[in-house]
């Protein structure tokens, strides 16, 4: 595959393709968080979770992510339930959840290799990935701690629906590749999120909301 003579200018110089195409992702990725946050309000667990989730996805491909993810939630709700009647430590009652997280995942490998459930390549995914998606789980925790259940969930949910959405601009091998031959919308992201940050407007997420509202000062005003 042939790139742009500054992009294999870097490929020449020590960076290799897939470090540049993951780097390239990261900023992608942080924007696409600062567009959903700024423009339409859609809460998030701050930008790194969406990013490695993403990450994670565009590894283990978005049904097997979603699958894990399922079951890394599932666990934290059912093992957070049963030790917050106990009086620990925050950190103890994290590690105690991870260690309960383990072996929910090690028995769901283990079922998905003796019943498939469509997930019959589960056992090619990179640990690393395994080990994205799990971190899930402690800002899960920490959310679910501040804030009500509902809140918490509906947090986990756009987290996960940003993820999905950057994990799908990110696999597509046409962006990712015109992104590589065109390094120059790096900057390009900087400006666009310093123009996101000076935004002070209703986020469509708050046109909707307040759609009554700003209906009734309409008909007020004429």
């Amino acid at each position: 595959m042939s790139y742009s003579p500054f992009t294999q200018w870097i490929l020449d110089n020590g960076i290799s393709v897939q470090m540049l195409e993951l780097l390239a992702a990261i900023t992608i990725l942080a924007s696409i968080v600062s567009i959903a946050r700024y423009l339409f309000g859609s809460k998030s667990y701050g930008i790194y979770a969406p990013i490695i989730l993403a990450i994670a996805y565009s590894y283990t491909g978005l049904r097997y992510g979603l699958s894990i993810t399922a079951v890394v939630i599932i666990s934290t709700l059912l093992s957070y339930s049963i030790i917050k009647k106990i009086r620990m430590h925050y950190i103890t009652r994290i590690a105690i959840n991870y260690c309960i997280l383990t072996i929910s995942l090690v028995i769901f490998l283990l079922i998905v290799n003796k019943y498939g459930l469509g997930l019959d390549n589960m056992k090619n995914i990179q640990p690393l990935a395994f080990i994205s998606i799990a971190a899930l789980s402690d800002f899960f925790i920490k959310q679910y701690v501040q804030k009500s259940f509902k809140t918490s969930v509906m947090i986990l949910f756009t987290t996960i629906l940003i993820s999905t959405i950057g994990w799908y601009v990110i696999s597509r091998n046409i962006i990712s590749t015109f992104v590589l031959n065109n390094l120059w919308i790096v900057p390009l992201l900087i400006f666009a999120n310093l123009l996101i940050g000076q935004f002070r407007g209703l986020r469509i997420k708050d046109l909707f909301r307040f759609k009554s509202i700003l209906s009734e000062e309409e008909n007020v005003s004429k």
